[in-house]
């Protein structure tokens, strides 16, 4: 049997599609019941006894997991989905921690299941992270100074009272 350069060609860029788009298993259903209309981005900021959550891509650049929202998802399934994908790890979004101006939905994400972060995307995520704020090294950011802003955010939820924070969750 003979194949043709071009059926060669086709056959390896299908597979590489699918091992791109295949990656891993399916997100879990979407935990959030309060849901926020569409926005074309969103992401979680998780922050646990170990650190904040960070994924680290092809580039070397650090940047919360997150990524693009599906056509009719809301903003906080498409962040926990996108954790998911990114990281293996369930999470619940919450509260809306910023809103960016080019449409990025941040949100406070808790971890739904206790487990080990693994790379779902590995043509897409190289590392995944668990940063400690406090801790004075260098990161390569993806997009500027969102570490200073990550710290703000994180300073300000812990500087809230008790009782608006509880009343969130």
């Amino acid at each position: 049997m003979t194949l043709s350069t071009g059926s060669m060609k086709a056959s390896a860029l299908l597979g590489i599609i699918l091992l791109m788009c295949g990656c891993g298993k399916a997100a879990p259903p979407c935990q959030n019941v309060a849901q926020s209309p569409g926005s074309p981005s969103a992401g979680c900021l998780v922050v646990t006894d170990r650190g904040v959550l960070l994924v680290r891509d092809w580039t070397g650049s650090v940047a919360l997991p997150g990524g693009s929202v599906r056509p009719g998802e809301s903003a906080q399934c498409g962040a926990e989905r996108e954790v998911f994908e990114e990281t293996g790890l369930s999470v619940v979004a919450g509260e809306r921690a910023k809103s960016f101006d080019n449409g990025f939905q941040l949100f406070w994400c808790e971890v739904a299941v206790p487990a080990e972060p693994t790379i779902h995307r590995p043509f897409e995520i190289r590392q995944i992270i668990w940063w400690q704020p406090a801790e004075a090294h260098f990161i390569e950011w993806r997009y500027p100074r969102q570490g200073d802003e990550i710290k703000t955010l994180i300073a300000g939820r812990r500087a809230a009272p008790a009782s608006l924070v509880e009343s969130d969750r």
